[in-house]
């Protein structure tokens, strides 16, 4: 059977990765490329498209909330658990709502938060890359994309 939708990224992301880091750096690079589309979506008014890609994001960062280490991770741990949670809340609101303004708040804060992981692990901004497709889009801006 054919995976699709976040089953088949999470898939593709475990495959191509050697370490929690990397995994990290690939999801939010997913979370910020379905932000993207979403946005795109909305400013032409394809709401399916639109809810669609937003839904997956919640589901990349509710899965990363619940990785958290609270245990181990202190402070760090529970102030990232704090911004998912308002990330979550802001992405649902602009999707209700379609507010496109809320839904660039999170690509800030998601883009921050990638290159701020990105610079303490040594990397370049941008190193880690991974392409996200999703079949809606294949109309918008020439993109050649598809699961």
């Amino acid at each position: 059977m054919q995976q699709t939708g976040y089953s088949a990224y999470r898939a593709a992301v475990t495959q191509r990765t050697q370490s929690k880091e990397e995994m990290l750096l690939m999801l939010y690079d997913g979370i910020l490329k379905f932000l993207k589309f979403a946005r795109m979506s909305l400013m032409q008014k394809h709401i399916a498209a639109k809810g669609e890609n937003l839904s997956k994001a919640l589901a990349i960062i509710t899965e990363l909330d619940c990785a958290l280490d609270h245990q181990n991770g202190g402070d760090i741990a529970t102030n990232l658990s704090s911004l998912y949670s308002y990330m979550l809340i802001r992405l649902t609101y602009a999707n209700i709502h379609n507010d496109l303004a809320a839904l660039e708040e999170v690509e800030g804060l998601l883009t921050e938060l990638q290159q701020g992981f990105t610079v303490s692990l040594g990397k370049k901004p941008g190193a880690v890359q991974v392409k996200v497709q999703t079949p809606e889009m294949t109309a918008f801006e020439g993109l050649n994309v598809a699961i």
